[in-house]
């Protein structure tokens, strides 16, 4: 992966997104992927940060589920996204044929 070169020391930012390929399995996207990847990770991490306030708040049990509810298909999504990102891999492997 072109982002990632170099034996240098990592931005602190190149290090998070790192840590959240790795959580879901996202290492295999095109470097063109990455920087939507980026905004992606940067907004779940501030959704992270609102979850948290909302425990601590003692919110509604209501407001909680639906928020853990969004969190579930967030997690979908991103196994989706590697599927169809391994899939597409596939067929290109096959065009190239």
């Amino acid at each position: 992966m072109g982002l990632f070169g170099g034996k240098e020391e990592k931005p602190k930012n190149v290090k998070k997104l790192e840590k959240f390929m790795k959580r879901y399995q996202l290492e295999e996207l095109d470097d063109k992927d990455l920087i939507v990847l980026q905004r992606i990770a940067e907004d779940l991490i501030g959704n992270k940060l609102f979850k948290m306030g909302m425990a601590f708040s003692f919110a509604k049990a209501e407001e909680q589920a639906k928020v853990t509810y969004l969190s579930a298909l967030v997690e979908q999504n991103w196994m989706i996204i590697r599927q169809l990102s391994r899939m597409n891999k596939q067929l290109e492997s096959l065009n190239d044929k």
